[in-house]
């Protein structure tokens, strides 16, 4: 659900810092560890996939390139399935 809250936030050089495995991982508080498995399981499901982007945090813009992850059209649809199974608006 993080990464489609994410969805959109990019261009073909930057993208959100929020992207990155350790963005992901302090946005929702686990450990970076346990958010590259789980990113790699979605990769493999299909779900996500990954870009070599230039990562902004407040404005600043990281010149290293970092995995940055984006849901594929499939893991948006799904996104939009749980959002509307709880009951909440996509």
């Amino acid at each position: 659900m993080h990464l489609y809250r994410q969805y959109g936030n990019e261009n073909e050089f930057e993208m959100p810092f929020e992207t990155t495995q350790d963005g992901i991982a302090e946005a929702i508080g686990m450990g970076r560890a346990h958010v590259s498995i789980e990113l790699k399981r979605l990769e493999e499901k299909g779900l996500v996939y990954h870009l070599r982007r230039h990562a902004y945090r407040d404005g600043c813009l990281n010149r290293q390139l970092r995995k940055c992850y984006k849901l594929n059209p499939t893991g948006v649809r799904m996104a939009c399935k749980l959002l509307e199974e709880s009951g909440e608006v996509a």
